[in-house]
């Protein structure tokens, strides 16, 4: 079976647990609770907590793949952790900066913000040439609901690019990381804040993608600049392609908790990019748990490995053996009405369009970078928001939820209730027509469990 083969797949069968690739690379799901609140909730509680989180599913290439190891942040160590920040009466507000205007000396970099590839087809799946970014307001309102219990404020000060008239003045980074020295000196803009004209690098786009790109670092600077006394973090949304070493093809943002700023591009997920990054829209989460098609990408890897690498990674047969899935600790059989199943239904029934989709995966990643200035690493417990990932096509196969450790973790810094939070959530995800996410809070609110971290 290949993944070509599941075109037309009904998902008719979720598996709950990793893939069968997983233990092929030596992960194995981390336990976050005691042995005692274990038995406390024995066999229903268990069967809750599963058919509600599933495993991290560590596919071919995935992130966890490629790390197996990567240690897990239990909620202790989270609250232990010294380079966190605490949310204070005096910091307690979190900001959402917009995309940056244009002066008329630099209009050209607006034209930046669209993809070659519109220029010239919609694409293979007949997608509509976008009229617009996602809504830096729409974000706002996610963004509300997903950290219930704190404010969550646009940047009052607007940002705009300008012309930058001393090409040669000299730049003092304040980020933590720097940027290696490019081999040419790139063409430089300004960026002008309330206070100063903040100098940020570009260059062509290496995959031709966009026209160019602009640096990360530069715009991590500009963040930090204008960071409100107020404010526990500031994410700065760019609607520009970014990079951050000249060996990038690109990057989708970055967090950098101790200075508790943030900054991502929704760039790359434009879903008339989907073909070009490998984004099975048809088995998006949560479609991506599809039990047939979880077995079809650890086939399609097996098979595509050097004959050498893929004898030693099949125990007990040769290098031309199937690969079957482990039987899943629930079936669709025995809970129809898991919130996974509810999520499948109702992303069955209406997809998101392409405006939507483009919103959703902006919202999802500004949510976890942000939950970086929270302290929280990536999450190695289930599948979660948290997680670390790969590729963007991974990244349309996680979950818009959070996991109940990482959920824990949320609500002790921001002070949120859990059921309103989701409430929240639901309410927002029934307004916007994100049918699977509503799906999903529906499944999960109906069994009203508190989980025991």
């Amino acid at each position: 079976m290949s993944c070509q083969s599941l075109e037309g797949c009904r998902h008719e069968i979720l598996t709950f647990s990793s893939s069968p690739h997983a233990k092929e690379v030596g992960f194995r799901q981390k336990e976050h609770r005691s042995k005692a609140s274990k038995q406390k909730s024995d066999s229903i509680g268990n069967t809750i907590e599963e058919s509600s989180f599933p495993a991290p599913l560590v596919l071919p290439e995935d992130d966890l793949a490629l790390d197996p190891k990567y240690p897990a942040q239990s909620l202790l160590s989270w609250q232990r952790l010294k380079e966190r920040n605490a949310v204070t009466r005096r910091r307690n507000v979190i900001y959402v900066a917009a995309p940056p205007g244009f002066d008329a000396a630099v209009d050209e970099v607006d034209s930046w913000t669209y993809p070659n590839t519109s220029r010239k087809t919609a694409g293979s799946r007949n997608d509509a040439f976008p009229k617009a970014h996602p809504d830096v307001k729409d974000i706002i309102e996610y963004l509300s609901a997903f950290y219930r219990g704190m404010p969550v404020k646009l940047l009052p000060s607007p940002l705009d690019f300008a012309s930058w008239e001393d090409e040669k003045a000299p730049h003092k980074s304040t980020s933590s990381r720097r940027t290696k020295k490019p081999k040419s000196e790139p063409t430089i803009i300004g960026l002008r804040t309330a206070s100063e004209n903040i100098r940020v690098r570009s260059r062509l786009s290496p995959d031709s993608v966009y026209p160019a790109q602009l640096n990360l670092d530069d715009l991590l600077d500009v963040a930090i600049s204008v960071l409100p006394s107020d404010a526990y973090a500031l994410l700065f949304l760019v609607s520009h392609d970014l990079y951050e070493d000249e060996d990038d093809i690109f990057v989708c943002g970055r967090a950098y908790g101790g200075s508790r700023v943030a900054v991502i591009s929704t760039a790359r997920y434009d879903p008339i990019l989907d073909d070009i990054h490998g984004v099975d829209r048809e088995h998006a989460w949560p479609a991506s748990h599809c039990e047939r098609f979880v077995e079809a990408m650890c086939l399609e890897a097996s098979t595509s490995m050097p004959a050498k690498k893929k004898a030693k990674g099949f125990k007990g047969g040769t290098s031309s053996s199937p690969i079957l899935l482990s039987s899943s600790p629930i079936s669709s059989s025995s809970i129809s009405q898991s919130p996974l199943h509810l999520a499948l239904t109702r992303y069955m029934s209406n997809r998101p369009d392409t405006a939507l989709l483009h919103l959703i995966r902006a919202s999802l990643t500004a949510a976890h970078e942000l939950g970086h200035c929270f302290g929280i690493d990536h999450c190695v417990y289930y599948a979660c928001c948290m997680q670390g990932s790969a590729s963007l096509a991974e990244d349309a196969r996680q979950p818009p939820y959070l996991c109940p450790v990482c959920e824990q973790k949320i609500l002790l810094a921001t002070g949120g209730d859990r059921m309103e939070r989701m409430q929240r959530l639901r309410d927002l995800a029934e307004r916007w027509g994100w049918a699977s996410l509503a799906g999903w809070l529906e499944g999960r609110m109906a069994f009203k469990q508190t989980e025991v971290i």
